[in-house]
């Protein structure tokens, strides 16, 4: 059944990229070049009854953006939507999180976590641990080092470090999407730069180890520590 649905989401987004119009478009003096039209792209996935309304088209849409990293808006301020905005095809061009073949989610903290102990404890709340054994050796550091892993530090985990993160493929010197910057370090600096060079329209490779958002992330939970004591 598992081989069925990927074949099926398979064929759905080749589909997609093959069938969905790409042109040169303008707005407000800015040209973008290689993009397609939101309520086109629409137009195609209901003609084409891969989704039965205009509504399903819509959050199929975005799940193939969000989860299958197939598209994105051209100033990535935007989900999909029927409109008139402008989407551009990543062809690879950005990372990803791997999928749950069981399930078909994106892997996150929350599938690497061992079973909590069903004890009475008293007043004192009994959280899971990340299941190290399970978890890419690129990643221990970080399950190692956040607790407790509850629903809000796992949220934040997956979004400063996801486990089992697929880089891009490296790109050949002189290809029309090698890299114009590189940047070591995500943390408050380098995702400035980072950011500001690709709101240019730079092609930007950002490079890090531990947490986006640098000793920032960190003093958020730190943070939470002490408002939490105050409270108390």
């Amino acid at each position: 059944m598992s081989d069925d649905l990927d074949k099926s989401l398979d064929e759905i987004l080749e589909a997609f990229r093959k069938n969905v119009k790409v042109s040169t478009k303008k707005y407000n003096l800015q040209t973008y070049k290689d993009v397609f039209v939101g309520s086109e792209a629409v137009d195609y996935l209901v003609s084409s009854n891969v989704a039965s309304s205009r509504e399903d088209a819509v959050i199929l849409g975005k799940s193939l953006a969000n989860e299958y990293g197939l598209f994105e808006h051209v100033t990535r301020d935007h989900e999909f939507s029927d409109g008139k905005l402008f989407y551009r095809f990543l062809d690879g061009q950005r990372g990803k999180r791997k999928m749950d073949d069981g399930t078909g989610e994106r892997l996150g903290w929350q599938h690497f976590l061992s079973p909590v102990p069903q004890v009475d404890s008293g007043l004192q709340p009994i959280f899971p641990v990340a299941d190290l054994e399970g978890v890419d050796g690129r990643d221990e550091h970080v399950g190692a080092h956040v607790w407790p892993l509850d629903k809000y530090n796992i949220e934040t985990l997956n979004h400063v470090h996801p486990p089992d993160w697929v880089d891009p493929a490296p790109k050949k010197e002189g290809s029309a999407d090698f890299y114009d910057m590189v940047v070591i370090g995500g943390g408050t600096a380098g995702l400035i730069t980072s950011g500001s060079s690709a709101g240019l329209g730079a092609r930007v490779a950002l490079i890090e180890e531990h947490f986006l958002g640098g000793d920032w992330c960190v003093l958020i939970f730190f943070h939470c520590l002490f408002c939490v004591s105050r409270m108390n």
